[in-house]
């Protein structure tokens, strides 16, 4: 797909590790969540692949405590300024965003940006989405260096 038919601040801040705080259809949460861009080429792609940050962290580890560890990242909000609280990201499911209503949201103001995933966090999420044995290997293709 074309980056030119982006708006221009999507064109300038859609990356790998951009961080977009919303409410996703695929939670069952009516609450908004922090959400992190995946894909290697997010700009071409035409769908966003997430992975999505919780503060529920007890309550994610006892739900994937069956998974590999590493399919779980923690994150301290000293570590990312966008947290308020310990945060974990759940690297065994990955959601699905369209590009056209990311612009959609955009355009009506119902999906905020924040700063990007520090790096070394953003590699351990892509490492923890790879090494999960319930992420289908379409999307494994989208998000490998």
């Amino acid at each position: 797909m074309d980056p030119s038919s982006l708006p221009f601040e999507l064109r300038l801040s859609l990356r790998r590790g951009t961080v977009y705080y919303f409410q996703h259809r695929g939670l069952l949460s009516e609450t908004s969540h922090y959400f992190v861009v995946m894909n290697t080429d997010p700009q071409r792609d035409t769908v966003l692949l997430l992975a999505v940050a919780s503060s529920q962290v007890d309550k994610i580890r006892e739900r994937r405590k069956n998974l590999p560890p590493e399919t779980l990242v923690e994150v301290s909000p000293g570590d990312y300024v966008g947290f308020t609280k310990p945060t974990l990201v759940d690297c065994n499911q990955v959601f699905e965003l369209d590009r056209a209503e990311l612009v959609s949201r955009y355009q009506a103001k119902s999906i905020r940006s924040h700063p990007d995933l520090p790096l070394e966090i953003l590699n351990r999420v892509c490492e923890g989405i790879l090494a999960s044995p319930r992420v289908d290997e379409a999307y494994k293709e989208l998000i490998r260096p």
